[in-house]
């Protein structure tokens, strides 16, 4: 049985129908009146729907002619409606969710495919790109969402034009291009928490045929964590970003461009809130302590972290692309894409909630990549196609420093144990070539299709190793012998511990995974006019299998998953109706699901279990989607949209719930999957002199509970919530400056984005308080 948010689906049905309402009435007025002139006809072109112009196909061409499911906002509106990070694309794209993890990576999900997956290389589900370009790791994309003319979400398996590791979708970041003419801006945002946000950038040419835009924002301050226990804050920002880019057409068929970008952040960790002890071992000496800890309040600010310790981030990011297009003929284009891009993170979290010395966090890393796609597209004989080739080198270090207390340890063994170094090394390489085409086989119907072959090959190493202080290694000696039989001699302090499990033998792990696969896709479209398209489409995607980043006491649990695959069907329609005053698109999907990655655990015959990645063997996902774009009269506007979700395991899978209770989860949901989201997004815009337009305007974003893992257990779950934002302000009529003023969160909801269960105790994830501010931009 379905359960869904009535109320706020009946306030969006009755808005959107006295909307559609209002709009027809004016349309039959104006025309019952005969005033419709040349003049009128274009104002109402100003004021309708706006088509945005995307690349989702690799193609330059209209939203709304592009026969798959795809989210395009510009810009400007993205700025307007607090959309700063991939975090804030959950207020305006039906279907995307956004949780951060306990280990510094967010994970990205897409009508509820993602991977739940917080090691550094871990490869996502869904794939961020700028301009084209893939950020291979989650935790690299912080400074994506800058400086923007738009971004474009596709939705589904994207196997075939944008890489093997899009089985959920893709999002493409377009960076703003260097004009022919010179401009500059700035925008500068403060508010609640003392948090600013400055940004600017200066663009024009350098000569007749150079053109240059540079682009920097830092945000600063705004520390809103507070400690329920004693007198400390937590939650500063300090990031600072910046794009330069360099366009050069040395003819009318060539052109290069030159993109420089990168990012720092010493901002703040999340603290969590502690919502449930739970001391891996009663009769710790610390056991008492952590029982008696008082819970985080349901209240935002609420938290607790280990009083004196540093959470600062000292991560950074820089990318070097350059891409160039030579027109060979009238219907031919060679294009290059390269890419190197190198990260690092070092980062201490909290993952316990406590002012104890129970679970702390030090993620240290490192990231390079080296990216090269060469394709060629044409036009002939009512065919579009591309060819092309893509080669990727990655190369990941990964690093957790576990501190922890000694409730974790067993205390028969007589060797307490307070850390432990998690290590893992991965080299990957991909190689891949494709082929898509699209063909007119009549008036107004299509076919199109596309395949693509990869190869992907992993080399990996890994061990839990000693922190050099001699304890684990002394564990992990005594280990070894026990189950040997005969002496092992002693692992030296800084040494890998991680015992073989055929030989006991303690050392570094290494092992391979290569594998490849073939990812396609068809489809079939129909538009009987200009302003409706109806589609339908097949095909199926594939990612990557990979190793976790775990602590491991036996080298099998650095066993890799295998690849997945998601076969997806999908079917649509996209419509311009009320004389372009409304956008309509709508889908309705089905995925099968085969070896879907998670993190879970494995049984060990003799520890019992530990943590490991796992495949789950089927499970399927069903839902429909809509979206409406509304423009009854000049200036006003509503965005709506409506995301429904159905996953479900739907074949025998054996594991574990957060509290480590073995069961059989056949017929349950995916984790972090909620079956109803819901955005609602308006505002209308009216001059107050020949000089000034006043505006307002306000959005609505909803999601339905979810859980946090296997079981359905009410100690990880996820309650639904509604968010509502307000914004309000003033603008020059030719655009050169606006002032408002925001509010965010403005019933200041208590919200989680995550619940989890690690080592002694379960937490959460609370989402940001109500915030306001105010905001001025200004346009030259």
């Amino acid at each position: 049985m379905l359960r869904f948010p009535g109320r706020l689906l009946a306030a969006v049905s009755l808005s959107s129908i006295a909307l559609l309402q209002t709009t027809a009435w004016a349309q039959e007025a104006s025309a019952s009146a005969g005033e419709v002139s040349s003049t009128a006809e274009d104002a109402q072109d100003a004021r309708g729907v706006q088509d945005i112009v995307v690349t989702a196909q690799k193609r330059s061409e209209s939203v709304n002619d592009v026969p798959m499911s795809i989210t395009a906002i510009g810009g400007d509106d993205l700025i307007r409606q607090g959309v700063n990070s991939a975090a804030d694309l959950v207020k305006v794209v039906p279907g995307f969710n956004y949780t951060p993890s306990a280990y510094n990576a967010p994970v990205y999900t897409l009508r509820g495919i993602g991977f739940q997956e917080g090691s550094l290389a871990a490869s996502p589900a869904v794939t961020v790109y700028v301009d084209e370009v893939p950020i291979p790791f989650p935790a690299m994309t912080l400074g994506a969402a800058f400086d923007l003319d738009r971004v474009e979400v596709l939705k589904g398996p994207q196997g075939t034009l944008f890489g093997q590791n899009s089985t959920g979708g893709a999002i493409n970041y377009v960076a703003a291009k260097p004009g022919d003419t010179f401009e500059a801006g700035a925008d500068f945002s403060y508010g609640r928490f003392n948090l600013f946000e400055g940004s600017g950038y200066v663009s024009g040419p350098l000569a007749d045929t150079l053109h240059a835009r540079l682009a920097v924002k830092t945000i600063q301050g705004g520390e809103w964590q507070r400690s329920y226990t004693r007198d400390d804050k937590l939650g500063n920002k300090d990031q600072l970003v910046g794009r330069f880019l360099l366009d050069w057409a040395p003819s009318d068929r060539v052109n290069f461009s030159l993109n420089v970008n990168g990012w720092r952040d010493k901002s703040d960790s999340q603290a969590v809130q502690l919502i449930a002890p739970r001391p891996q071992n009663p009769a710790s000496p610390n056991a008492a302590a952590i029982n008696a800890y008082p819970l985080a309040p349901e209240n935002a600010r609420a938290a607790d972290w280990d009083a004196g310790r540093d959470f600062v981030h000292d991560d950074w990011y820089y990318q070097v692309s350059l891409r160039g297009d030579i027109e060979l003929s009238d219907a031919l284009t060679l294009t290059s894409l390269s890419a190197y891009q190198k990260f690092r993170q070092n980062v201490l979290q909290d993952r316990d909630g406590m002012d104890l010395h129970s679970l702390a966090v030090r993620s240290l890393g490192s990231a390079k990549s080296f990216s090269q796609e060469l394709r060629l597209s044409g036009d002939m004989d009512g065919i579009k196609w591309v060819v092309g080739a893509n080669y990727q080198d990655d190369r990941v270090n990964d690093n957790f420093a576990l501190d922890y207390s000694d409730s974790t340890v067993n205390p028969t063994l007589g060797i307490p144990i307070n850390s432990n170094i998690n290590f893992a090394a991965t080299k990957i390489k991909t190689a891949a070539v494709f082929a898509n085409f699209e063909w007119e086989i009549a008036d107004r119907l299509k076919l199109s299709g596309g395949v693509r072959y990869t190869d992907v090959r992993r080399r990996f190493g890994g061990c839990t190793l000693d922190n050099g202080n001699g304890e684990m290694a002394a564990l992990y000696t005594l280990l070894s012998s026990t189950f040997r039989g005969t002496p092992t001699p002693p692992i030296a302090p800084g040494e890998c511990g991680t015992l073989d499990s055929t030989t006991f033998l303690p050392g570094l792990v290494t092992s391979r995974l290569n594998e490849d696969n073939i990812s396609w896709k068809g489809g079939i479209s129909y538009e009987p006019n200009s302003d409706l398209l109806f589609y339908a489409n097949v095909g199926r995607g594939y990612k990557a299998g990979g190793f976790p980043t775990l602590s491991a006491t036996v080298s099998s649990q650095f066993a890799p998953v295998t690849q997945e695959s998601v076969t997806s069907y999908e079917a649509g329609f996209k419509a311009t109706v009320l004389d372009r005053t409304a956008q309509l698109n709508g889908a309705v999907f089905y995925y099968d699901y085969k070896n879907k990655q998670i993190r879970g655990q494995v049984p060990d015959a003799i520890f019992g279990n530990f943590e490991a990645l796992v495949n789950i063997p089927k499970s399927r996902i069903f839902g429909v989607e809509l979206q409406a774009s509304i423009v009854p009269v000049e200036g006003f506007k509503t965005d709506v949209g409506v995301s429904y979700v159905d996953s479900k395991i739907t074949d025998s899978f054996i594991n574990y719930t957060p509290l480590v209770q073995l069961g059989d989860f056949e017929g349950e949901p995916f984790p972090y999957t909620p079956k109803w989201q819901i955005s609602i997004n308006s505002e209308y815009r009216f001059p107050v002199s020949s000089s000034l337009e006043a505006f307002v305007g306000g959005g609505i974003t909803y999601q339905s509970e979810t859980n946090g893992g296997f079981g359905q257990l009410r100690i990880v779950d996820v309650d639904n919530y509604a968010l509502f934002d307000a914004r309000a302000g003033v603008a020059a009529e030719d655009g050169r400056w606006t002032f408002s003023i925001w509010g965010r969160n403005l019933t200041n909801k208590y919200y989680w984005t995550n619940a989890s269960v690690l080592n002694d105790a379960a937490f959460r994830f609370a989402g940001m308080p109500v915030t306001y501010g105010a905001s001025l931009s200004i346009r030259i």
